[in-house]
């Protein structure tokens, strides 16, 4: 699956997972970082991939400096500037693209954050306007269907 996880303390889980946060935000070894809170509060852990783990310095087994604490607004999503100028282009495909649920809206701002060169970023910011103004994103049903 090429994720690696760090574990919650069960005190720190339990205190958050009691007050409905699931959604947490903090710095691993000084590199911050916003993820969903996995598991329980005897089992939490936070998912991360290989190459932030790798950038903050850490392996297999090794013991690591966790700040973590609850989201403010746990439904706030963080567009990249990308994705904003090809919806800010495709009025309908901004309408719907506010619909969207938070969860599907981080989703896929992730797909444009996640390449490396901004030439893909804005090809995959543009292609999503459009997939999502023609419903053909993949799970898409369009209108009356």
């Amino acid at each position: 699956m090429g994720m690696h996880y760090v574990p919650v303390p069960e005190p720190i889980a339990a205190a958050l997972l009691a007050a409905g946060h699931r959604r947490v935000e903090g710095t691993l070894e000084e590199r911050p970082f916003t993820r969903a809170l996995h598991g329980s509060a005897d089992d939490a852990r936070l998912r991360f991939g290989k190459s932030f783990l790798k950038e903050c310095g850490l392996a297999w087994g090794a013991t690591a400096h966790l700040d973590v604490r609850s989201v403010a607004d746990p439904n706030a999503v963080t567009l990249p500037e990308e994705l904003v100028a090809a919806l800010a282009e495709d009025e309908e495909a901004a309408t719907r693209f506010e619909t969207f649920t938070p969860g599907k809206q981080r989703s896929l701002a992730h797909h444009v954050t996640s390449a490396k060169r901004t030439e893909t970023r804005e090809r995959r910011a543009y292609e999503l306007a459009r997939k999502i103004r023609t419903y053909t994103l993949h799970g898409d049903t369009p209108p009356g269907s």
